[in-house]
């Protein structure tokens, strides 16, 4: 890969973020969300509070769960199978404070649930109000358009693997990606990073290893159901445990 691949690479990777673990009714460890697609959509379900302007949202694992081992997670997963959401918001003042950062707060705890992410506390913190930060206040980081997504035809569905050249690895990862963008709600494919990245890759090797898939998602799909059911058709299609990696939503 030369330079311009690799830095185009990192750049996905940063628009992405980590991999946040998404719960019921997707089965443990087969359903995983970019953090960049999440904040995108709780940003939004925390604007809906009058005089509310959120400035960043940080993620990070529950550490009083148990830990996540390395089989039970992808590379860039959360460590832990449950989530903390912090939140820093500028307020208007135009409503006592404690009462509008709870309103922020309801807001992204019925965003989350709605996702089907496991967050087990949301902490808001107020850093000012609206008034005294003028037009100049800090925006959270927004994802950017991040790798294409392939459309959902059969020919598209034919994923690319450099240097494969057994038939019969590329009829059954055909036949998962088949299996998996059925779901109503799943826009297609999006190919892992790297020139002519794979569509479905296996990790780690081995026949107790996850066959992972990345896909873009409606923004108005229902998020644990559509997930759950493309791991358990992938599943069944691959003979072995399908992941699910949502990492780009769209209109």
């Amino acid at each position: 890969m030369g330079v311009p691949g690799l830095t185009e690479t990192v750049r996905e990777q940063v628009r992405m973020g980590r991999l946040l673990p998404l719960g019921d009714p997707v089965p443990a460890g087969a359903g995983w969300i970019a953090e960049g697609a999440v904040r995108e959509l709780l940003t939004g379900d925390a604007h809906t509070v009058p005089g509310a302007r959120l400035l960043r949202l940080r993620f990070s694992p529950d550490t009083t769960a148990a830990p996540l081992g390395r089989e039970e997670r992808p590379a860039a997963g959360l460590t832990a199978g449950s989530v903390l959401l912090e939140a820093e918001v500028l307020l208007s003042g135009e409503e006592p404070l404690p009462q509008a950062a709870e309103r922020v707060r309801t807001a992204l705890t019925a965003g989350a649930r709605a996702l089907s992410l496991p967050v087990t506390a949301v902490d808001v913190r107020v850093a000012g109000l609206l008034e005294a930060e003028g037009t100049g206040e800090e925006r959270p980081e927004e994802p950017g358009d991040g790798a294409p997504t392939v459309p959902d035809t059969p020919a598209a569905r034919t994923p690319s693997r450099p240097g494969s050249t057994s038939g019969d690895t590329d009829a059954r990862e055909r036949a998962v990606v088949t299996a998996v963008t059925a779901p109503t709600g799943v826009r297609g494919t999006v190919p892992f990073p790297g020139p002519a990245g794979p569509s479905v890759r296996v990790a780690p090797t081995g026949e107790a290893g996850w066959v992972e898939v990345q896909l873009a998602l409606a923004r108005d799909a229902d998020m644990g159901a559509t997930v759950a059911e493309a791991a358990r058709a992938g599943a069944a299609s691959a003979g072995r445990r399908v992941r699910i990696l949502v990492v780009r939503l769209e209109d």
